[in-house]
Order: structure tokens, then C-alpha cells, then sequence
């Protein structure tokens, strides 16, 4: 096993960092591409990140982007629509992601576990089976004039060239929390540099893949009209 594991406790909440040396000494093998990314896992399994930067209650958290102060049902109707034009892929549990968590639910149930399983077992069983998947719970954090925004990104995948932002999302609901992804990739972005980036969220049943630029511009309209969040805030991150 090539993993590399550092938790951290942010917050008094238990972030299992977990990276694969392997597949990342694979990407970065005659290549500077992917190098930078290489380094800041070894930064993190290290502990080299401002660990009381997660540890301040008054620093915004990426996790708490999300679409408050719209109805349910519009939410659910303004989704469809995105689906519809293209802008949002929906799968169903065929897919990769869905298969994984669904087989963490069933070897549960075989095993007399009685609990939904969280997190942690569904990603790292990921990693483990999952050849794309690189690491689990990487802290990111990002400053702009002095302040500072913090985030732990569930899973990342690289596959052709192409980096995935992935979120486990077992309630279901993804647009609701489509920002708080969406904001994940483009802050990784705006530190990495790699314009290659979709944005996955996903669950037992479906998965749903997007762009994050999405978030800048359908979602941005859509709140301008609604007029309950300062997109602003959120915007100045990226």
C-alpha cells in the first residue's frame, strides 16, 4: 500500500488526509505538470499547513457556501433545467463514484453494522480501488488582502489530463451545495494553475459533473435575481 496519511482536528472535526505516493510519483515521472501538486501533498502529510488558520471559528469556511434562502422547490426545478441544457451531467448508480459508496453501504449491511457509513470509508475505499484517485481530504486555504477562506476538498481524481474536484454528498440536494464545490476547484485553480477542472458531486444513488465556472455564471444570475447572497463575498476568493 502506497498511502500516506496525516489527520488533522480542525475545529474539534477529524480530517483524515490521505494521499497515494504511488500514483502521484506516476503522474509527476518525466514531467513537471503535475510537480507543484506533488510538493503540497508533502507539504500536508508533513503538517507544513497554518493549522490555526482551520482552527479560528471567525475565518469563513468554504463548506458553509451554500444556496440558503431559496425554495426547495425552485432549487429542484432550476437544477432540472440545468440538467436539461447540458450545463450539468446526472448519472445514475451505474457510475464509478455510486458503485464504490454503494458497496461500503452493502458490505456494512453484511458485516451487522448498524450505521450509515460516513466519510471516511466511502473515500478511502475509493482511493484504495480507484486507479484516477489520487488523495482524500486535502486541506486548501486561500488569502486575498490579509484574510483567509478554508476548505477540505473529499476527494481528487486525475484522469487525462484532467483534475476532478469531487464531493460526497449522501443527502442528495448537489445544487444546493453546488457553490461550495464549484468554490473548491476554482480556488485550487486560482493557486495550481490547472484550467483542466470539473467539479463532481456525488452519493450511493447519482453523481452529477459540472464545470466550476458554472458558479460564475448561470448560478451568479440566478442569485443576482433572488438577491439572498452577497455573491461578492464568495466571488473575491477565486
Amino acid at each position: 500500500m502506497f498511502l500516506k496519511k496525516r489527520d488533522f482536528y480542525h475545529q474539534n472535526i477529524r480530517y483524515s488526509f490521505h494521499y497515494h505516493q504511488n500514483r502521484m510519483a506516476n503522474l509527476t515521472n518525466g514531467g513537471t505538470k503535475y510537480k507543484r501538486l506533488e510538493l503540497y501533498f508533502k507539504d500536508v502529510y508533513e503538517a507544513k499547513i497554518p493549522n490555526q488558520i482551520f482552527n479560528k471559528k471567525e475565518i469563513p469556511r468554504i463548506s458553509r457556501f451554500k444556496l440558503e434562502g431559496i425554495k426547495k422547490s425552485y432549487l429542484r426545478s432550476y437544477s432540472k433545467k440545468l440538467i436539461n441544457s447540458g450545463k450539468i451531467k446526472a448519472l445514475d448508480a451505474t457510475n464509478a463514484l455510486s458503485k464504490y459508496a454503494d458497496e461500503v453501504y452493502k458490505n456494512y449491511e453484511k458485516n451487522g453494522i448498524n450505521k450509515t457509513p460516513g466519510h471516511d470509508p466511502i473515500l478511502k475505499n475509493i482511493l484504495i480501488k480507484d486507479k484516477k484517485s489520487i488523495c482524500i481530504e486535502l486541506p486548501i486555504w486561500r488569502k486575498i488582502n490579509g484574510k483567509y477562506v478554508t476548505g477540505h476538498i473529499d476527494l481528487i481524481q486525475i484522469t487525462n489530463g484532467s483534475i476532478r474536484i469531487i464531493d460526497y454528498k449522501p443527502e442528495g440536494n448537489f445544487l444546493y451545495s453546488l457553490p461550495q464545490v464549484a468554490s473548491y476547484a476554482l480556488i485550487f485553480n486560482s493557486r495550481f494553475k490547472y484550467n483542466n477542472i470539473k467539479c463532481i458531486s456525488f452519493n450511493r444513488n447519482e453523481s452529477w459533473i459540472y464545470t466550476p465556472n458554472i458558479l460564475l455564471n448561470e448560478l451568479r444570475d440566478m442569485l443576482k435575481y433572488h438577491n439572498t447572497i452577497d455573491f461578492s463575498f464568495w466571488e473575491k476568493w477565486f
